[in-house]
């Protein structure tokens, strides 16, 4: 989940390391990083993004979670990812 927590900060604009420092645990973003979901910073200007596999790994949880996050096997797994 900490690294879907990554994934999801970023997609909802969290892109600037200072923001992933307080919302996002650190070796979830290295791995991110690591497993090419995610590709860092560059330079000043232009902060962390999703790659087309990070993307591509957000929607389908999201597609699978979402419709039941309010179900009792979901409610806890969609607060750890989405929750600020």
């Amino acid at each position: 989940m900490p690294l879907l927590r990554v994934l999801w900060m970023l997609a909802q604009g969290m892109v600037w390391q200072w923001l992933m420092t307080g919302l996002c645990e650190k070796e979830a973003v290295d791995r991110a990083i690591a497993e090419r979901l995610v590709r860092p910073p560059v330079g000043d200007h232009l902060g962390y993004h999703l790659t087309d596999e990070g993307h591509q790994r957000l929607v389908t949880w999201y597609l699978k979670i979402a419709p039941q996050r309010d179900h009792e096997n979901f409610a806890q797994q969609w607060k750890k990812v989405t929750y600020r």
